[in-house]
């Protein structure tokens, strides 16, 4: 009898395609929806303590996306590799590059915390935080940081879980670890009234723990197909070096991007924290946040996207590999421009009112978030084609790519920032930082475009591995359980 993970195989190498993208995209969609509601939530609940706390989360917020950037990137490239071999029936080499991998991040989890907690306050005076809300945000930054451990674990199960196609777990677990944040926080804050951030995290770790155990009870549990071996666990330079090729670029290109935003928020810091009352970096933060609702699903098209791909692959079948892109392509681009449309033009001022307290700075935050995402929303669509873009690269192996378009995207950013202000410093702040966005979106996607049109070209000319498009397409390889 076939196990649902041998059924889910046999769909990502010989079902309907489009059906497949959707069954597996369209969990992972909604799972990195709710991520985004998660991080909105602290800016939320931290927006009725004051708009100093709120101010401050939202400040912290791309700091840590900048360092969670290690783990997003070591399980990205890690389930690029597990799905090769799953898509190659190659389960020996699949579990042992697994076991490699959850080593590998626990090794990650401890080091960041080792070095990164002592240093909190240094990283964030680094980054041009307020002094007011490095007051109030240094304790709940710590705690962030000592969440990153759990959630470097939790995304390698996540990975794994990807790389098998299994998608539908991911969104049941995270709605389960949302529920379970809520209910703490709602108790901490309301329930026994200690109103302090520190309280919001709190409810984080908690969730974030929970999640780590059922992950662990999942790897290493007798019906996971590649279930983890601690025999295995034992660092083998055949499995770390693959890894590591794939998973460097990942990382450093959303360590860039996230590197590249904290940048942006400690100039603006310089430029205008003393007449924006030390709000503006904040402004950035939530506007950001709030692109994500749309951005974060689908850019979790290129998570799905890539383990179609790399499955296929693995089955030496390039063709449907190549096609897999196209119908994500669709999905991606229509999900993006109705996302578009509905926050800048439907919902714009419902979101913004979300983020606002009962003190005096209230009405200058909103007015200031309105006038940044304006332009940062643009993001929306072209994140999402180039999503698409990224997800087939990154089931080649064609990682690199990634970093070169986030440098680009963050590059452009920083020197049109620099230059509007340059040109005219008396310039309103918020227009000036929301032009920077603006363009700095618009170059991505018109890399993207570039970037894709030279990889197809190249593709059907020279072929990948021995394999061309004009190969008739094969049978799905049998499971080697040796």
């Amino acid at each position: 009898m076939k196990t649902m993970d041998v059924k889910r195989r046999e769909m990502i190498l010989k079902g309907d395609l489009m059906k497949t993208i959707i069954a597996i995209c369209f969990p992972l969609a909604l799972y990195q929806f709710f991520n985004s509601c998660y991080t909105l939530l602290d800016q939320i609940i931290c927006a009725q303590i004051s708009t100093t706390a709120q101010n401050a989360v939202s400040s912290i917020s791309q700091i840590k996306n900048a360092i969670s950037a290690f783990g997003a990137g070591l399980a990205a490239g890690g389930g690029v590799l597990v799905s090769r071999y799953y898509g190659a029936g190659d389960l020996k080499h699949a579990k042992a590059a697994s076991s490699n991998l959850f080593f590998m991040s626990i090794l990650l989890s401890a080091l960041l915390c080792l070095i990164l907690i002592p240093l909190a306050v240094p990283i964030m005076r680094l980054c041009q935080i307020a002094e007011g809300s490095i007051a109030i945000g240094k304790g709940y930054f710590r705690l962030q940081l000592l969440e990153l451990a759990f959630v470097a674990l939790n995304n390698v199960f996540i990975g794994l879980e990807k790389a098998k196609g299994n998608s539908k777990i991911i969104l049941k677990l995270n709605l389960l670890v949302l529920f379970v944040k809520l209910a703490f926080t709602c108790l901490f804050l309301f329930g026994f009234n200690l109103k302090d951030i520190i309280y919001v995290e709190l409810s984080t770790i908690i969730a974030q723990l929970i999640l780590t155990v059922i992950g662990l009870v999942f790897m290493f549990g007798n019906s996971n197909i590649i279930k983890l071996s601690i025999k295995m666990m034992l660092l083998k330079k055949e499995y770390v070096v693959k890894i590591l090729k794939l998973s460097i670029p990942i990382f450093l290109g959303k360590f860039v991007m996230s590197m590249g935003k904290v940048a942006v928020n400690g100039i603006c810091g310089k430029y205008w924290n003393e007449i924006t009352d030390g709000l503006i970096v904040g402004t950035l933060g939530v506007s950001n946040n709030m692109s994500g609702l749309i951005t974060s699903p689908t850019n979790s098209f290129e998570e799905g996207e890539s383990s179609v791909v790399s499955q296929n692959l693995g089955n030496k079948n390039l063709k449907r590999a190549v096609r897999a892109f196209t119908k994500t392509l669709i999905l991606a681009t229509i999900i993006s421009l109705l996302g578009y449309v509905l926050m800048r033009f439907v919902f714009i001022n419902q979101l913004v009112e979300l983020f606002t307290s009962a003190d005096e700075k209230s009405e200058l935050y909103k007015q200031m978030v309105k006038e940044i995402f304006v332009w940062d929303s643009l993001s929306i669509p072209a994140l999402g084609i180039n999503s698409a873009v990224l997800g087939l690269l990154y089931g080649f192996g064609k990682t690199g790519l990634s970093t070169v378009l986030n440098l680009s995207r963050i590059g452009s950013r920083i020197i049109f920032l620099i230059s509007i202000h340059a040109i005219n410093p008396s310039l309103n702040p918020t227009l000036c930082a929301g032009l920077s966005m603006g363009i700095s979106n618009c170059v991505i996607l018109f890399l993207s475009i570039v970037f894709l049109v030279i990889f197809l070209v190249g593709l059907k000319k020279k072929g990948y591995q021995g394999m061309y498009l004009s190969d008739p397409e094969p049978d799905v390889s049998e499971l080697k359980f040796e």
